[in-house]
Protein backbone atom coordinates (compact mmCIF):
# COMPACT_ATOMS: atom_id res chain seq x y z
CA UNK A 1 0.00 0.00 0.00
CA UNK A 2 1.42 3.36 -0.94
CA UNK A 3 0.35 6.88 -0.31
CA UNK A 4 1.03 9.88 -2.51
CA UNK A 5 1.79 12.02 0.49
CA UNK A 6 4.92 12.05 2.58
CA UNK A 7 5.80 13.07 6.11
CA UNK A 8 7.11 16.65 6.44
CA UNK A 9 10.18 15.73 8.45
CA UNK A 10 12.05 18.42 10.35
CA UNK A 11 15.71 17.86 9.46
CA UNK A 12 16.64 16.94 13.03
CA UNK A 13 14.05 14.14 13.14
CA UNK A 14 14.37 12.94 9.53
CA UNK A 15 14.87 9.14 9.30
CA UNK A 16 18.31 9.67 7.74
CA UNK A 17 19.37 11.44 10.97
CA UNK A 18 17.61 9.12 13.43
CA UNK A 19 18.80 5.88 15.02
CA UNK A 20 15.29 4.44 14.94
CA UNK A 21 12.55 4.74 12.28
CA UNK A 22 9.20 2.92 12.24
CA UNK A 23 6.51 3.08 9.54
CA UNK A 24 2.99 1.55 9.64
CA UNK A 25 0.10 1.85 7.20
CA UNK A 26 -3.49 0.65 7.00
CA UNK A 27 -6.84 1.25 5.34
CA UNK A 28 -9.92 2.20 7.35
CA UNK A 29 -13.45 2.09 5.88
CA UNK A 30 -14.38 5.48 7.33
CA UNK A 31 -14.14 9.04 6.13
CA UNK A 32 -11.00 11.02 6.90
CA UNK A 33 -12.85 13.48 9.17
CA UNK A 34 -14.16 10.57 11.26
CA UNK A 35 -10.72 9.03 11.69
CA UNK A 36 -9.29 12.47 12.44
CA UNK A 37 -11.82 12.99 15.22
CA UNK A 38 -10.83 9.70 16.85
CA UNK A 39 -7.12 10.46 16.53
CA UNK A 40 -7.11 13.98 17.98
CA UNK A 41 -9.08 12.92 21.07
CA UNK A 42 -5.83 11.78 22.68
CA UNK A 43 -7.17 11.31 26.23
CA UNK A 44 -9.36 8.51 24.81
CA UNK A 45 -6.39 6.48 23.48
CA UNK A 46 -5.99 4.43 26.69
CA UNK A 47 -9.63 3.31 26.39
CA UNK A 48 -8.78 1.65 23.07
CA UNK A 49 -7.44 -1.46 24.79
CA UNK A 50 -4.25 0.34 25.73
CA UNK A 51 -4.66 0.04 29.50
CA UNK A 52 -0.99 0.61 30.20
CA UNK A 53 -0.96 4.05 28.60
CA UNK A 54 -2.22 7.43 29.68
CA UNK A 55 -2.46 10.81 28.01
CA UNK A 56 -2.88 14.14 29.74
CA UNK A 57 -3.29 17.35 27.79
CA UNK A 58 -1.47 20.11 29.66
CA UNK A 59 -2.77 23.17 27.78
CA UNK A 60 -5.80 23.94 25.62
CA UNK A 61 -9.22 22.40 26.09
CA UNK A 62 -7.93 19.13 27.59
CA UNK A 63 -9.97 17.12 25.09
CA UNK A 64 -8.39 17.46 21.64
CA UNK A 65 -4.94 17.91 20.19
CA UNK A 66 -4.31 21.15 18.25
CA UNK A 67 -1.19 22.84 16.95
CA UNK A 68 0.86 23.86 19.99
CA UNK A 69 -0.89 21.43 22.34
CA UNK A 70 1.46 20.13 25.03
CA UNK A 71 0.64 16.70 26.41
CA UNK A 72 2.16 13.95 28.54
CA UNK A 73 2.04 10.49 27.07
CA UNK A 74 2.94 7.57 29.30
CA UNK A 75 3.43 4.10 27.88
CA UNK A 76 4.36 0.95 29.74
CA UNK A 77 7.92 2.01 30.37
CA UNK A 78 8.30 5.54 29.00
CA UNK A 79 6.97 9.01 29.73
CA UNK A 80 7.14 11.48 26.85
CA UNK A 81 6.51 15.22 27.13
CA UNK A 82 5.09 16.07 23.69
CA UNK A 83 4.16 19.14 21.65
CA UNK A 84 1.98 19.10 18.52
CA UNK A 85 4.07 20.78 15.80
CA UNK A 86 2.03 20.05 12.67
CA UNK A 87 -1.74 20.17 12.41
CA UNK A 88 -3.74 20.17 9.20
CA UNK A 89 -7.28 19.02 10.06
CA UNK A 90 -8.41 15.74 8.50
CA UNK A 91 -5.02 15.33 6.80
CA UNK A 92 -1.93 15.37 9.01
CA UNK A 93 -0.77 15.75 12.58
CA UNK A 94 2.68 15.38 14.13
CA UNK A 95 4.23 15.85 17.53
CA UNK A 96 7.71 15.86 18.92
CA UNK A 97 8.49 14.47 22.32
CA UNK A 98 11.22 14.01 24.85
CA UNK A 99 11.85 11.20 27.32
CA UNK A 100 15.11 11.80 29.16
CA UNK A 101 17.79 12.07 26.48
CA UNK A 102 15.60 10.50 23.78
CA UNK A 103 13.99 12.78 21.19
CA UNK A 104 10.97 11.42 19.34
CA UNK A 105 8.89 12.57 16.37
CA UNK A 106 5.56 10.92 15.51
CA UNK A 107 3.57 11.87 12.40
CA UNK A 108 0.24 10.73 10.97
CA UNK A 109 -1.16 11.20 7.46
CA UNK A 110 -4.78 10.56 6.53
CA UNK A 111 -5.60 10.31 2.84
CA UNK A 112 -9.12 9.77 1.48
CA UNK A 113 -9.60 6.72 -0.75
CA UNK A 114 -12.57 5.26 -2.61
CA UNK A 115 -13.20 2.90 0.31
CA UNK A 116 -12.58 5.24 3.24
CA UNK A 117 -9.06 6.43 3.95
CA UNK A 118 -5.45 5.38 4.12
CA UNK A 119 -3.57 6.00 7.36
CA UNK A 120 0.21 6.30 7.49
CA UNK A 121 2.06 6.74 10.76
CA UNK A 122 5.82 7.11 11.10
CA UNK A 123 8.01 7.71 14.09
CA UNK A 124 11.70 8.38 14.64
CA UNK A 125 13.86 8.47 17.74
CA UNK A 126 17.36 9.68 18.34
CA UNK A 127 19.60 10.39 21.26
CA UNK A 128 20.09 8.62 24.55
CA UNK A 129 20.66 4.89 24.22
CA UNK A 130 18.61 4.69 20.99
CA UNK A 131 21.74 3.69 19.06
CA UNK A 132 21.80 0.50 21.14
CA UNK A 133 18.14 -0.13 21.92
CA UNK A 134 17.05 0.26 18.28
CA UNK A 135 17.81 -3.42 17.67
CA UNK A 136 14.95 -4.59 19.88
CA UNK A 137 12.91 -1.40 20.37
CA UNK A 138 12.02 -0.83 16.71
CA UNK A 139 10.16 -4.16 16.54
CA UNK A 140 8.27 -3.29 19.74
CA UNK A 141 7.36 0.19 18.46
CA UNK A 142 6.26 -1.23 15.10
CA UNK A 143 4.02 -3.71 16.94
CA UNK A 144 2.71 -0.96 19.25
CA UNK A 145 1.80 1.24 16.27
CA UNK A 146 0.20 -1.69 14.43
CA UNK A 147 -1.99 -2.36 17.48
CA UNK A 148 -2.78 1.35 17.70
CA UNK A 149 -4.01 1.30 14.09
CA UNK A 150 -6.04 -1.87 14.74
CA UNK A 151 -7.68 -0.22 17.76
CA UNK A 152 -8.37 2.93 15.74
CA UNK A 153 -10.27 0.77 13.23
CA UNK A 154 -12.36 -0.69 16.08
CA UNK A 155 -13.61 2.69 17.29
CA UNK A 156 -17.38 2.85 16.75
CA UNK A 157 -17.11 5.96 14.57
CA UNK A 158 -14.40 4.34 12.43
CA UNK A 159 -16.25 1.05 11.96
CA UNK A 160 -18.97 2.69 9.93
CA UNK A 161 -18.60 2.34 6.20
CA UNK A 162 -18.09 5.49 4.20
CA UNK A 163 -21.44 6.85 3.07
CA UNK A 164 -21.75 7.30 -0.65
Amino acid sequence: MTTSKEIHWPEYYHPKNAQLHVRNETQIPAQANTVWSCLVHAPCWPQWGRAKTSVQIINGDGIELHKGTIFNWKTRALHFDCTVVEYIPHERIAWKGKCGDVDMYHAWLIEPTDDGCSILTESTQRGGMTWLTKYFTSRNIHSYHRKWLEELKKQPECKRQKSR
